[in-house]
């Protein structure tokens, strides 16, 4: 498996991959193991709190309770898969199957994965764009750009838009926190974090 990084929406089904058999490697840079060893639990976690709310109403229904996708004892074993690998590195997976790994620029350890595969004598390339990140971002490098693919595998969320540029958005910002406060609201900004337990945010 190559992993792209951390963001739950793209690793959070290898622990359940897990339960049901799975045991090859799972290649992903030092920086994405590292966060899913805290966030893979939590989900894990969080996927045993969930049930266990579903089937308190089950039983009142009469219905038989449902396991969980996952526990985050699962999710803590499924991590033994991790393999941990370096940006611009030729990681030999198998025979016909050699990857490197690119920074992203979308978040920490956040890669796009170059794929080259030998079949029947001819070799191609692959590319996995993974999240693509801005070239703007401040304590992220800019994504790398890849020269060449055979084949493109990509992300296409924002696919239909613009990012405005970050001096923009600042702009924007301060306008939007300044009308607020002249007419007497509130303003709310919502923010994700990688909590390793309650008490600590990374």
């Amino acid at each position: 498996m190559l992993l792209t990084h951390a963001h739950i929406d793209h690793s959070g089904r290898i622990p359940k991959l897990y339960v049901e058999g799975y045991r090859k490697p799972v290649y992903a840079t030092k920086a994405t193991c590292d966060l899913c060893s805290i966030m893979l639990p939590d989900s894990g976690h969080i996927q045993e709190m969930e049930v266990e709310w579903k089937n308190r109403k089950r039983k009142r229904e009469g219905k038989m309770g449902l396991p969980p996708l996952y526990t985050a004892e699962d999710a803590e074993k499924s991590l033994e898969l991790f393999k941990s690998v370096k940006y611009n590195e030729l990681v030999q997976v198998d025979e016909n199957i050699t990857v490197r790994y690119n920074d992203a620029g979308h978040m920490l350890g956040s890669a796009i994965i170059e794929v080259w595969v030998n079949e029947d004598g001819k070799q191609e390339k692959i590319v996995f764009s993974g999240d693509i990140g801005n070239n703007d971002i401040p304590l992220l490098a800019s994504p790398t750009m890849i020269e060449s693919a055979d084949y493109l595998v990509m992300e296409s969320t924002y696919g239909n838009r613009l990012h405005m540029r970050n001096d923009d958005k600042a702009t924007m910002f301060l306008d939007i926190v300044y009308d607020t406060i002249k007419n007497g609201g509130n303003v709310v900004i919502p923010s994700f974090a990688v909590r390793k337990n309650t008490r600590d945010i990374i």
